[in-house]
């Protein structure tokens, strides 16, 4: 009985010890001075800032004006612009518009040329032939350019990996007399290189 009694008796007092290290809910407050103090020591309590993404830092799309304006210079010597168009399209997914324009003097010179923003302002990457062609979006990445020239006809997918465009055949082949060249998704949107209104 004495050793119940005791094992009794230290049990209540471990208790009451430990009831008495409980801080209470005011000792919780800090006051601002200790909070300067624990900032001085720990580091500031506030919650570091999310770095803002590229993204929202360069979605500044006036450089693609520039852009038509040095190809309208380009060509202003023979009046080749007038016949000169551009379009946006995200080709990567990655919420940035990029550049499609065309250059050259006439289909057997034209290519389309990609621009994207990047840190430094419109950054070229890359060009594939224009000639003859339209171009169309898909639910695939990318784009979808179709040439068609005296019954033969070729449709490439255009990516874009961030860094530059890669280009891959899907059809090279001859119509039958009276086939129509392959429709493969919606047209992009195009505006001659003079009307830069379609800029955001």
């Amino acid at each position: 009985m004495k050793q119940k009694a005791w094992i009794a008796l230290l049990l209540s007092l471990c208790l009451v010890l430990f009831a008495g290290c409980t801080p209470k809910a005011e000792d919780d407050v800090k006051s601002g001075e200790e909070l300067d103090e624990m900032e001085v020591l720990f580091g500031s309590m506030e919650p570091e800032p999310t770095p803002t993404p590229l993204i929202a830092l360069y979605y500044d799309y006036s450089d693609y004006r520039n852009v038509l304006d040095s190809t309208i210079s380009k060509y202003e010597e023979d009046m080749c612009y007038a016949y000169l168009d551009y379009g946006l399209c995200d080709l990567d997914g990655d919420g940035i518009l990029e550049l499609i324009i065309k250059e050259g003097t006439c289909e057997a010179d034209y290519v389309w040329r990609i621009y994207t923003i990047s840190e430094t302002g419109a950054k070229d990457v890359g060009s594939f032939g224009g000639g003859h062609s339209a171009l169309y979006t898909d639910a695939e990445p990318g784009l979808l350019c179709v040439y068609g020239q005296m019954g033969h006809e070729e449709v490439i997918r255009v990516t874009y990996d961030g860094q530059y465009i890669s280009v891959q055949t899907l059809i090279s082949q001859d119509l039958e007399p009276g086939e129509e060249y392959t429709d493969p998704g919606a047209p992009v949107t195009l505006q001659p290189i003079t009307d830069p209104g379609m800029i955001p």
